[in-house]
C-alpha cells in the first residue's frame, strides 16, 4: 500500500493508493504508473488525480495526505507557546547556520516533533510534511524555499485544502514578515480519507 509520501511512480509495484501523491510529472513515474495495477482510493491532491485521470487510471476525488490524522494518534498535553518561528528543513538540507529555532525531523521521536511544533507561534518549512504537521495541529505555517525548483507537490497539498500556494519566503527574515494562510478545517477531509482506508485488504 503507498500511503504517506510523494512516492507514485517511484517503483512499479501494483500497489493500493491512500493518499500518496505525485512528487512531480516526471516521464519516469509517468511510465511506471501507466502499467502499474492501482487500486486508488484517495490522493493526496487533485494535481495527482488529474494526472492518474491523464493516464487512465480510476481515481476517485478524495484528498488527503494521512499525516492530518495524527491529531487522533497523539495530542501534546504541553501547547504553551515557547518559540516565536521554528524552522523545518527538508531532509537533504544539512546547513545549520539558520539563526532560528530548528525543529530535525531525522528523528523516530515523532512525538518530540509534534511537541516541538506546538510549541511554536509559527512554522517556516521547506518539507511538505513540516506545513503538513503545523497546520493539522493549528500552528500557520510558511512555506520556506523549497530544494530544487518543482513545486507541484505543494500545489498538490494546497489546492487539496481549497488554497492556492500564494508566495514563498525566500529568507528566514522574509518568512517573519508574511502573514501566514489562514489554516483550513480538516474535518470533512480527515473523515474522507479515514472511511475511504483499505480495511478490505486485511479483511481476505
Amino acid at each position: 500500500m503507498y500511503a504517506i509520501g510523494s512516492i507514485l511512480g517511484f517503483g512499479c509495484q501494483d500497489a493500493t493508493v491512500w493518499g500518496s501523491g505525485l512528487l512531480n510529472p516526471y516521464p519516469m513515474y509517468l511510465e511506471r504508473i501507466k502499467i502499474a495495477n492501482l487500486d486508488i482510493r484517495a490522493v493526496r491532491g487533485p494535481k495527482t488525480r488529474k494526472e492518474l485521470i491523464k493516464l487512465g487510471k480510476s481515481c476517485p476525488d478524495v484528498y488527503g495526505d494521512p499525516a492530518i490524522l495524527m491529531p487522533e494518534i497523539y495530542m501534546p498535553k504541553d501547547s504553551d507557546k515557547i518559540y516565536r518561528a521554528s524552522l523545518i528543513t527538508h531532509l537533504s538540507e544539512n546547513d545549520k547556520s539558520y539563526p532560528i529555532h530548528r525543529i530535525d525531523m531525522r528523528t523516530n521521536d515523532y512525538r518530540h516533533v509534534i511537541d516541538e511544533i506546538v510549541k511554536s507561534e509559527l512554522i517556516i518549512s521547506s518539507s511538505l510534511h513540516g506545513i503538513i504537521l503545523a497546520e493539522t495541529y493549528g500552528v500557520p505555517a510558511i512555506l520556506y524555499k523549497p530544494s530544487g525548483s518543482n513545486l507541484f507537490k505543494y500545489e498538490d497539498y494546497y489546492e487539496s485544502t481549497k488554497r492556492k500556494l500564494e508566495f514563498i519566503a525566500q529568507t528566514v527574515e522574509e518568512a517573519l514578515k508574511i502573514v501566514p494562510m489562514e489554516i483550513p478545517d480538516f474535518s470533512d477531509m480527515r473523515e474522507q480519507i479515514r472511511l475511504a482506508f483499505p480495511y478490505d485488504l486485511w479483511e481476505r
